[in-house]
């Protein structure tokens, strides 16, 4: 049996439902499980699992494969580590007792050098579950119909506005890479088809900029975006002071770090590839058809 960490969030809840369009029984962990799935026996699709917590009795029983997905993003300074790192121990540590394999859902953001907490800290679970046999996925920017994440942060931001301030421009070199294939290619590696190791590539080959991902959300929706750039340090200070103060942004000066420090390409270049190719970023990929027909035509 497949099961994944992080089912009820964005790309835990994909993958979720791609194993299950295919006719799998995937086991949700998650922390907080409908009560009709809590209790054990035939049929079971859910069971609790929390980050960094005393695992339950027999939550990995008839497991073979986690396909770990779960990240807390709202963890700062050395919780970042803590919670997401060495909270994944246990999981990690009973699953190889078993004989069972990880699949690692990571991220660009982690390589040698990363200056940012995030990037650090996947790094650092990438190694726990390569040690323990498992297999290391890493995309870009993902991006999908309704997505989630950066994103889709990006374009509730951009939607009907006529300006877009950018950190440095948006300048910043990312990779994209779509939701639906990114199922595709963590189904096949979670059902054995697939012999990889990784770190995995799993993005277009071909890099794009904050920018122009922005301008293309923009020019989709038939609305006119003035790019305003601002100044990386003086927006990061701001976001820092901000989250000290205690309030929560959409967006977080950590991964300003992120962006503004992106993987090396050489580094890219040694990547293990994925057999699943992945698209560049177009609007009929991640503008549902509902919308697409809501939209306005451009003023003349």
């Amino acid at each position: 049996m497949i099961a994944v960490t992080g089912a009820s969030g964005y790309l835990g809840g994909r993958i979720l439902a791609h194993l299950r369009a295919g006719g799998a029984e995937p086991l949700a962990l998650v922390r907080r499980p409908p009560a009709a799935e809590r209790s054990s026996g035939a049929g079971q699709q859910a069971r609790r699992y929390a980050l960094a917590e005393p695992l339950e009795p027999g939550l990995l029983d008839g497991v073979e494969t986690v396909v770990h997905a779960a990240w807390d993003l709202s963890r700062r300074g050395a919780e970042v580590r803590a919670v997401n790192v060495r909270g994944s121990m246990a999981l990690l540590d009973e699953l190889a007792a078993r004989r069972g394999r990880a699949v690692l859902i990571s991220s660009l953001a982690a390589f040698a050098g990363a200056r940012s907490l995030y990037g650090q800290a996947k790094l650092e679970l990438e190694r726990a579950v390569l040690e323990r046999g498992g297999v290391v996925v890493r995309p870009g920017v993902v991006f999908g119909v309704d997505a989630g994440g950066l994103f889709g942060a990006m374009v509730a931001a951009i939607s009907g506005r006529r300006f877009a301030p950018l950190f440095g421009g948006g300048w910043q070199r990312l990779f994209v890479t779509h939701d639906e294939h990114l199922c595709e290619l963590i189904g096949a590696i979670a059902a054995g088809r697939f012999e990889l190791e990784g770190p995995i590539f799993a993005a277009h080959e071909i890099p794009t900029t904050l920018r122009a991902i922005a301008l293309q959300l923009a020019e989709a929706r038939n609305q006119r975006l003035r790019v305003i750039p601002l100044p990386q340090r003086l927006a990061y200070l701001g976001l820092r002071a901000v989250e000290m103060g205690g309030l929560s942004l959409p967006f977080r000066s950590d991964s300003l770090l992120s962006l503004a420090n992106p993987i090396p390409l050489d580094l890219i270049a040694a990547l293990e590839r994925s057999p699943v190719r992945f698209p560049p970023l177009t609007p009929e990929l991640w503008i549902s058809a509902e919308r697409e027909s809501q939209l306005t035509p451009p003023a003349a």
